[in-house]
């Protein structure tokens, strides 16, 4: 029996799309990737650029460079992660670039992208000590899975609609539930030290690790 793009799965359709010879018989077997995920880069997009055209048009360079560099997806995850690793990364080197007339700055995004070498030393010294403290606090106070929910939804910022999907977690709030209690324990064991005042340095210290 013929099997169809549409009729495979993401992986199945990923593969058949690495072992193809040529454009020719690559090309339809990409048009299937586009058809689903287009829709979902856009709004990733979108997240980032805050420019409903700029959105668009950095969709098409996503797609494009996703086609180009497909044999790097290996199958170790999924097809809507490698998308939106590819997406982010695309989307913040725009960003980064100033004469790119067609990215508007998100004074939020951008403040994330600041040259962390251009810190004062003993400034930097201090948030990488609040970096390692939270990530050790990380590993004694939450369980596996809720720092794997974590550090994807803060880290690399991927939606919680998302991450429930992949990696198929059936309780009733999905991943919602483990931010929920990731974030009640650290807050308790945060204010119990003393934390407080350095709390949000520390998370986007965390967060800038992680993304890293």
């Amino acid at each position: 029996m013929k099997w169809t793009p549409e009729s495979l799965t993401d992986e199945a359709l990923m593969s058949q799309l690495c072992a193809a010879a040529d454009h020719e018989s690559a090309d339809p077997i990409f048009q299937e990737v586009f058809a689903r995920y287009h829709a979902r880069v856009v709004c990733w997009c979108y997240r980032i650029a805050k420019n409903r055209d700029a959105a668009h048009d950095l969709a098409q360079e996503v797609f494009l460079k996703a086609y180009r560099h497909r044999s790097s997806f290996r199958g170790d995850s999924r097809l809507s992660t490698w998308l939106y690793a590819i997406t982010r990364n695309h989307c913040l080197s725009a960003i980064k670039k100033q004469g790119n007339d067609t990215v508007q700055y998100d004074p939020a995004v951008h403040s994330r992208l600041r040259d962390l070498t251009a810190i004062e030393p003993d400034r930097a010294a201090e948030t990488r000590e609040l970096c390692d403290r939270m990530l050790r606090l990380m590993e004694r106070t939450l369980e596996p899975m809720e720092i794997r929910v974590m550090a994807l939804h803060y880290g690399h910022e991927i939606p919680l609609a998302i991450i429930t999907r992949d990696l198929e977690l059936h309780n009733p709030s999905g991943a919602k539930a483990y931010i929920v209690n990731a974030r009640r324990k650290l807050s308790g064991v945060i204010e119990r030290r003393g934390w407080t005042g350095r709390r949000k340095r520390a998370r986007q210290a965390w967060t800038e690790e992680v993304a890293a």
